[in-house]
């Protein structure tokens, strides 16, 4: 890794227990603190055009009057595991593509997009059935009341189905069919075969890749830029505090890393969030479709451009942004906690004697947390 300020080339040292660590501790903290918003985000997504009346805060709280507080936590299983293994592994990846092939350097270079985008492919076999999983999860209570009325009345058609169930959702108890994640797995696998997991895959995957090139390039980038900032505010600072002791360059190089770094992260996780929303609403529409509880029962699947035309034709353009306002605000909270608990984590690991007390495998300035 290239000091910009010397040009001098400085080695890197790997630390293992402290990826893994590290990487599992972020995905744990974010995803927990995230997950309610990712329900109200999923909830705007996949609710027809003619019922987008409750705001982001008005649904949440419509919801924990309807379904209860577990109801916010419904699905959390498979992103808390995934996330937790796609951390380490869009660390650890993304390291080692930018300094062993494409040489990307700190600052706004398309380098560190191709480098975080390697990995994508990847993040797409663990991430499909978690997010499947979890879209079938968040709209469960809907589904069941949605199946009973197909049932009822199989020639209606899906905007006038889902128009009665806005209506009489609210004054019902809901009761889905799945009692957590690996029930609704083991329901839809035994019915329709393993490959149902993986329905969506292609969306998915692209979705992924354009996420971490853009949340990549938007870290180093933010970081460069918030370094500056702090530097001069820092320099500004010193020279009005005449008694203050003054800092070494090595203590003050370091306090602003620590603070440039969840700021860059957070403001990364945003970006790349209202970057590639619309590709995740079309993937919530596709992994969010009824899959009948009978094996016998075709699945009639609409395809990642069949979702996309309904939603441009129902809803407009800025029905591909639906429940974007809770997506980036929890893309901002999640990757700056994402990369706090990662720094704790490595912090715990070299205070407890577990790992040796040298820098990680970024260095003193990490590379953000992935935020799904």
């Amino acid at each position: 890794q290239t000091d910009n300020t010397t040009g001098i080339q400085r080695p890197v040292s790997f630390q293992v227990k402290e990826e893994v660590l590290g990487g599992f501790a972020a995905g744990v903290v974010g995803t927990l603190l995230g997950f309610p918003l990712d329900l109200v985000k999923t909830r705007m997504q996949t609710r027809s055009a003619s019922s987008n009346k409750h705001s982001p805060l008005s649904l949440l709280r419509h919801i924990l009057r309807t379904e209860g507080l577990s109801s916010i936590y419904k699905g959390v299983g498979p992103p808390l595991v995934s996330l937790s293994i796609v951390n380490t592994l869009s660390f650890t990846s993304y390291s080692y593509f930018r300094q062993n092939h494409f040489r990307g350097t700190d600052g706004w270079d398309y380098r560190n997009a191709l480098s975080g985008m390697m990995g994508a492919p990847l993040f797409g076999i663990v991430t499909t059935p978690e997010n499947f999983l979890k879209t079938q999860m968040q709209l469960d209570n809907v589904q069941s009341k949605r199946e009973e009325l197909m049932e009822s009345k199989s020639q209606q058609s899906i905007s006038q189905t889902n128009q009665t169930l806005q209506k009489e959702y609210p004054t019902k108890q809901p009761s889905g069919r799945f009692t957590n994640s690996f029930h609704c797995a083991k329901t839809l696998a035994s019915t329709h075969g393993a490959t149902v997991l993986y329905t969506g895959h292609a969306i998915n995957t692209i979705r992924e890749a354009a996420f971490v090139g853009t949340h990549f390039f938007c870290y180093e980038g933010y970081k460069s830029e918030f370094r500056k900032l702090l530097l001069q505010f820092g320099n500004g600072l010193g020279r009005n505090v005449n008694k203050a002791k003054p800092k070494s360059n090595l203590e003050s190089s370091s306090s602003i890393t620590s603070l440039a770094i969840p700021m860059a992260g957070g403001c990364a996780g945003a970006t790349a969030w209202a970057f590639t929303f619309p590709l995740d609403c079309v993937r919530a529409g596709v992994q969010g479709q009824l899959i009948p509880p009978h094996a016998n029962e075709i699945i009639q699947k609409q395809g990642a451009y069949h979702v996309l035309k309904n939603l441009w034709l129902t809803k407009g353009f800025w029905g591909l942004y639906a429940g974007v306002g809770p997506s980036v605000a929890r893309a901002f909270l999640v990757s700056g906690s994402r990369f706090s608990a990662y720094e704790g984590a490595l912090w715990l690991c070299r205070w407890s004697g577990l790992t040796s007390a040298g820098e990680g495998e970024f260095g003193e300035e990490g590379p953000g947390a992935y935020d799904d």
